[in-house]
């Protein structure tokens, strides 16, 4: 068997055992096909690491009336988003959205990722604030060869990862004051996401990301033709107790007194 055969059976399997048990399989089969044969994620050069899935849902996070697949992955590279979202048609065509998302405060380098920039595939790089959007920046990075854009308040990051544009929107995020390169910090390691209602609100679909001591919580009002979202967020300490959210219970969480419904107030 050849290495790359190899590699896509491992990937296969652990997509499978991620998505096993879930209602509507047919949506995940084609969301697993998609990212082994399309949009195969963090390929740097000619490697192809197994792909690490932590979570996976199905649920409608753009309050639409229509379902998301949001996969939580463990990535390998450093500005790699821990959690992205595709969009399935009724025919089963899935597209990714350009925007992950990286919830959390960013911490120190633990040694446990790869870094392009050490390939020499990635560059920091400083823009006059508000003089170009993150629409121009895509264009602008892809015409480069650089699909990989992180949009932080002092700086920009970009990465030469082949295949189609991946955003992440670090907008106030708390640095290190005068950063202007991401050599000191990684994102922080999500635990579990979950989407539902809220108690202060039964109408709409909330995407919550644990992790640590707080949880951050997206309302998603859509995403533009350039696959950006169009958020509000909110992060909240995680309730006294907390132990996980339930499985298939939305933002229904657990705790050692029983469960409750998770509150942003």
């Amino acid at each position: 068997m050849r290495f790359g055969q190899a590699i896509l059976l491992l990937v296969s399997a652990c997509l499978s055992g991620s998505l096993s048990g879930q209602q509507n399989d047919a949506r995940f089969d084609a969301v697993r096909k998609y990212v082994l044969e399309t949009d195969y994620p963090e390929v740097f050069g000619t490697d192809h690491y197994k792909t690490r899935i932590v979570g996976v849902l199905d649920a409608d996070i753009e309050n639409n009336g229509s379902k998301d697949v949001v996969i939580l992955f463990r990535p390998h590279y450093l500005q790699s988003a821990p959690i992205l979202i595709y969009k399935v048609s009724n025919d089963l065509k899935v597209a990714r959205l350009t925007e992950g998302l990286a919830p959390g405060p960013i911490q120190p380098i633990s040694g446990d990722y790869l870094d392009a920039h050490n390939l020499g595939m990635a560059v920091d790089f400083t823009v006059p604030r508000g003089s170009t959007t993150s629409a121009k920046m895509l264009t602008i990075a892809a015409k480069s060869g650089m699909n990989g854009l992180v949009v932080y308040d002092s700086f920009t990051h970009m990465d030469g990862r082949k295949g189609l544009s991946a955003f992440i929107d670090m907008h106030g995020v708390k640095m290190p004051s005068h950063q202007t390169d991401c050599s000191s910090f990684e994102f922080s390691r999500v635990k579990q996401i979950a989407a539902g209602h809220i108690q202060e609100d039964s109408l709409q679909n909330y995407l919550a990301a644990w992790f640590g001591d707080e949880i951050y919580v997206y309302l998603i009002h859509g995403a533009s033709d350039d696959g950006l979202l169009n958020k509000t967020l909110r992060v909240i300490p995680a309730p006294k107790g907390f132990n996980g959210f339930v499985a298939g219970q939305g933002l229904t969480y657990k705790t050692d007194d029983g469960t409750s419904l998770l509150t942003v107030k």
